[in-house]
């Protein structure tokens, strides 16, 4: 319990969300109470609560060949409440409530906070008091959010579920699956690898998945000035002989040996927003996107190690931002790694056409050093999986071998609106 006289602010609802691309989203309704707590009666001259926005960009503190007049500075929003003023000085005591409300322009940009560039929304509350007693204060930051507008085309798009297939080198025929596209912080989701050997010998050195997230700044001018990207989330696993996961390199012998269809369930948790990772957005001065990237690691018969790498775009939002249309089933059960082995092969189909290899800039976070969830689990079981389709998400898959060079990938965002320039 706080004593002496002291300000809350108070919200409806935690955050401001708005729907839509700025061109076509309304405006958002801010509402709350400023509350005014005294233990005694004094005199206050004024009370006034100022709502507002500010972006700022420091490229140039990190990047030397970007110049200071590069960066951005500046506020984009302001709006005062004024509750008392110094032409009516009034006695205040116990507790007083000020409701307010402010509609937001959905034009406005999003929260955002990255390295080099924020975006913040902040409540500031001042109670003066007449003479020379100290003023009181309070302030509040104000997260605004955006989320697709319900039957958008992008919207329905980020419904689809993930499927990456491919063939590598003949010898392994591979699919990669995730329920959706679309991704909110501190949510569990898995990623299923559904492996075919085609050839005599293979082992199954790794599998894991990350999430990597690409950061592009502006200046003023739309000019891009800076690209950074950064891995906030990974879990990846060595598996042994009888199903086990690993963080240690494990010896040939005691690789999983590829038989048989394989299925193998990762799970992997998105970071909290703000903290360790940025929603998805597109503003004039700060582009963020994400991908999932995939890595099967095979050891062949004449035990050289080779790495597939698949990369596929995906969209970090709000879970306030998912209407119920857009909400999918995800994978129950535990948070460890399921590994089930069918004792007879399936049935027979088709090659698969491989996906494109893409030569380009940067593919790291693979290979490293492996990490996995505290809590496993591994069940054996026939796999009754599907016949593998044509891949049709617009995926990409890296092969390399660590006897070579590894290639690198290509930089996309087709599936997403707004695409980050090339």
């Amino acid at each position: 319990m706080r004593s002496g006289p002291h300000l809350e602010i108070e919200l409806d609802r935690p955050e401001l969300l708005v729907r839509g691309t700025f061109d076509e989203a309304t405006p958002a309704l801010l509402s709350g109470r400023l509350v005014v707590n005294l233990s005694e009666t004094i005199r206050v001259r004024s009370l006034r609560l100022v709502f507002t926005g500010r972006v700022d960009t420091s490229v140039s503190q990190a990047v030397n060949t970007v110049r200071a007049d590069q960066d951005e500075h500046r506020e984009i929003l302001s709006h005062t409440w004024t509750f008392l003023s110094h032409k009516h000085s009034e006695q205040l005591s116990g507790r007083s409530v000020y409701p307010f409300e402010l509609l937001v322009s959905g034009d406005n940009p999003e929260t955002i906070h990255t390295v080099l560039g924020k975006v913040r929304y902040e409540l500031h509350a001042t109670l003066e008091r007449s003479g020379l007693h100290t003023n009181t204060s309070a302030h509040k930051e104000v997260m605004v959010k955006r989320g697709p507008v319900a039957g958008a085309p992008w919207a329905l798009a980020l419904m689809e579920s993930i499927e990456a297939v491919g063939t590598w080198d003949g010898q392994l025929e591979y699919r990669v699956t995730v329920p959706t596209r679309s991704l909110t912080d501190n949510e569990l989701f898995h990623t299923r690898f559904e492996l075919q050997p085609r050839s005599k010998g293979l082992t199954l050195v790794a599998v894991g998945v990350l999430i990597k997230e690409y950061t592009r700044y502006y200046n003023s001018r739309m000019q891009p000035v800076h690209k950074f990207s950064r891995v906030v989330a990974r879990n990846e696993n060595y598996v042994t002989q009888s199903g086990a996961c690993s963080v240690d390199a494990l010896k040939p012998s005691q690789c999983m040996s590829l038989v048989d269809a394989t299925s193998i369930h990762v799970p992997l948790a998105v970071p909290a927003a703000y903290t360790h990772i940025q929603y998805d957005v597109s503003t004039e001065l700060v582009e963020v996107r994400h991908r999932i990237k995939f890595l099967i690691k095979v050891r062949d018969s004449r035990m050289l190690v080779h790495s597939v790498f698949v990369a596929v775009p995906v969209c970090v939002q709000p879970v306030s931002a998912r209407d119920e249309a857009s909400i999918l089933p995800r994978y129950e059960g535990a948070g460890g790694v399921v590994i089930m082995r069918s004792d007879t092969l399936p049935p027979a189909y088709g090659d698969v056409d491989g996906l494109g290899v893409g030569m380009g800039e940067d593919v790291d976070g693979f290979p490293g050093a492996l990490r996995h969830s505290r809590s496993q689990f591994y069940l054996a079981s026939p796999d009754h999986s599907p016949r593998m389709s044509a891949a049709r998400d617009g995926s990409e898959t890296l092969q390399s071998s660590e006897t070579l060079q590894e290639s690198s990938e290509m930089l996309t965002f087709s599936a997403l609106p707004n695409p980050i320039p090339p």
